[in-house]
């Protein structure tokens, strides 16, 4: 099944310039090369990796194995390089897996919008309105976000175990236990919205909702914004 983010970006980036947020974990969701292969007129990785991690040499070996063109890597973070003067802009930017590890997912959206000059490719890990795990059912008001630091008793239960079915341990914070809370650490995952609070926060933080698709069996969703 194609994937909507690569349909999104395939619609947009024709000689455009182009930069992908976040797009180390795993290596290969990257989405330069989908860029590149659509015909993105230049190609920019910005992730909050430092500068000597093993994950920024493993994305130049996918580079040289897919045989793409010259890639400006950026180690910085994204809130801090959208308050720089001048503000660094492309004409198309996707991110996939960030907002979520957030603490300040509104200032993340703003950040986003201040680099985006053309249009921004969306991804969140998002909640249903109804969730179904083994303590119980949870119902969630569709304007709602799940503040995973609050969650407790029952209701942190039931989250806890819908997630454990989806990602296993892979959920830091959620489905493996956080010591400690803090606004500069961007591993736990921090909020689950509904697909109602994804969409309004992203049109407060100034942007224009075009569509938007679901993925990850229901459990993510990606938008299509511009500007």
């Amino acid at each position: 099944m194609r994937d909507v983010r690569d349909t999104y970006i395939g619609q947009l980036v024709a000689g455009k310039s182009f930069a992908d947020i976040g797009g180390l974990w795993g290596t290969v969701n990257e989405k330069v090369s989908v860029a590149h292969a659509y015909g993105a007129r230049t190609l920019t990785m910005i992730d909050v990796s430092p500068a000597d991690s093993e994950l920024w040499t493993l994305f130049a070996q996918r580079q040289r194995t897919l045989r793409l063109p010259t890639v400006e890597c950026v180690s910085a973070d994204v809130l801090t390089l959208a308050e720089a003067d001048p503000c660094p802009q492309f004409d198309v930017v996707h991110c996939s897996g960030v907002l979520y590890h957030m603490p300040e997912p509104v200032r993340f959206l703003r950040a986003l919008r201040s680099i985006s000059r053309e249009a921004l490719v969306l991804t969140s890990a998002i909640t249903a309105t109804r969730v179904t795990g083994q303590k119980g059912v949870l119902e969630i008001p569709a304007a709602a976000m799940l503040c995973i630091p609050a969650l407790q008793g029952r209701e942190r239960e039931i989250v806890q175990s819908y997630w454990q079915g989806v990602v296993g341990d892979g959920a830091f914070g959620l489905t493996q236990q956080v010591a400690e809370w803090s606004v500069t650490d961007f591993g736990p995952w921090w909020w689950l919205p509904t697909v109602e609070a994804l969409r309004a926060m992203c049109e407060v933080a100034g942007f224009r909702y075009e569509e938007g698709a679901s993925s990850w069996n229901g459990n993510a969703y990606t938008l299509l914004l511009s500007v």
